[in-house]
């Protein structure tokens, strides 16, 4: 079902108030089965940094013209931000899935992608583009749990983001275990009346209870 993308139905979006109450510096995941939730949610997560004087990066091994447009289908200007170095689409390649260092990896993707711009950083992304294949699935784990552990020393706020009804079926409860592991908050940008969104540590309260 295709959503209607009204300025009335964003604003009373949940995820859409949970992004604009996140704190600075955390590692959030982004789970989505429709596209056009999924950019009402990115955009304003960029928009939010881009007036905090923050430089923006989206990280994808689709073409950056694509995602250009659906940005500015959502009211960023993206000429404007790319003229002033604060807002860049980073292009990876699907062979980046074979590397298994995974520290060195994630630190090579920003220092590529962050030259010549400014900190601080706020990235939106995933360094594993292939979700429908177990072997794609259990390095993209290895590489999420790395990078939260690892998340403080880049000193940056980070979404990643995946459809999930492009992953592998019987990782499906692995993979999103995993993924609610290694976040801080986690979104599900669905119709509004499945829409959640939450930081992680309740469910470790939870668990401790």
């Amino acid at each position: 079902m295709v959503p209607d993308s009204t300025e009335d139905n964003k604003v009373n979006y949940y995820p859409m108030k949970f992004i604009d109450q996140m704190e600075r510096n955390k590692h959030m995941v982004l789970l989505y089965d429709s596209t056009e939730y999924a950019y009402w949610i990115i955009s304003r997560y960029f928009l939010n940094g881009l007036e905090n004087s923050e430089s923006c990066i989206l990280v994808t091994a689709d073409k950056p013209e694509i995602i250009e447009e659906q940005l500015a289908k959502e009211g960023i200007n993206v000429n404007l931000y790319k003229k002033k170095h604060s807002l860049r689409v980073y292009q990876i390649e699907k062979s980046d899935d074979n590397k298994h260092d995974a520290l060195a990896t994630l630190k090579q993707i920003r220092e590529d992608a962050t030259k010549g711009m400014k900190p601080p950083y706020r990235f939106v992304g995933r360094t594993i583009t292939e979700t429908e294949t177990k072997v794609g699935m259990e390095l993209g784990l290895v590489l999420e749990k790395t990078g939260h552990e690892h998340f403080d020393e880049f000193d940056c706020s980070q979404m990643c983001y995946y459809d999930i009804s492009k992953i592998e079926s019987s990782m499906r409860q692995k993979w999103i275990s995993g993924l609610l592991k290694n976040h801080h908050y986690v979104i599900y940008a669905s119709k509004p009346d499945k829409a959640v969104a939450f930081e992680t540590a309740l469910l470790e309260d939870e668990e401790a209870l």
